[in-house]
């Protein structure tokens, strides 16, 4: 009788729901859209940032390619312009503009930044402006790489409309120039 009332007991309970792999499942989802949320806003904090500088040309220093670079690029990529530089021997060669603004001069640009994709480590974003200032230029577009560097979102790589990435622009120019007798194209025309 008491194994009958045993069995009967254990007929009356239910098993446990394998509810641990449900619910792991939803907390790592949970903070991964979240982590993709904050890191899409901090890239579009650091690109309009960026593109805070152009909002106009009155007294603005800031200098993309130099004396900001750290701010603007990361640590490879400041690398891979200083031998660039090296081999154009104080010649011009592919960054011959601003690439944030895909021009040579501005008055006052009105941007939109969107973001692509953002991990914790790398992101994909455009940005698309117009200079308010000489309206008949009309919109351009402008595609970013990112990563993160030290905490800090960096451009890894920069493309107008239209044109190569920059990276694969600089390596070709250091590769096609460090062949002996080559000279940069201002030169070739001389």
């Amino acid at each position: 009788m008491a194994l009958g009332a045993l069995l009967a007991l254990a007929a009356c309970q239910k098993p446990a729901p394998p509810a641990a792999a449900p619910a792991s499942n939803a907390v790592s989802a949970t903070p991964a859209t979240a982590a993709s949320a904050k890191d899409a806003a901090d890239v579009t904090q650091f690109l309009q940032g960026l593109y805070d500088h152009y909002k106009t040309s009155k007294n603005n220093n800031f200098q993309m390619f130099d004396a900001n670079a750290g701010e603007v690029f990361d640590t490879d990529f400041i690398r891979l312009m200083a031998a660039d530089q090296k081999v154009l021997n104080g010649d011009v060669g592919v960054i011959d503009g601003d690439w944030l603004c895909a021009c040579q001069d501005f008055v006052s640009l009105k941007s939109a930044v969107a973001v692509q994709s953002a991990t914790p480590t790398t992101a994909r974003a455009t940005s698309d402006f117009v200079d308010t200032g000489i309206p008949e230029q009309g919109a351009r577009h402008v595609n970013f790489k990112l990563v993160k560097e030290n905490g800090q979102w960096r451009i890894d790589d920069i493309q107008t409309a239209g044109e190569p990435w920059l990276r694969t622009q600089l390596e070709d120019e250091i590769k096609t120039l460090s062949k002996p007798g080559k000279k940069p194209k201002s030169d070739e025309a001389d």
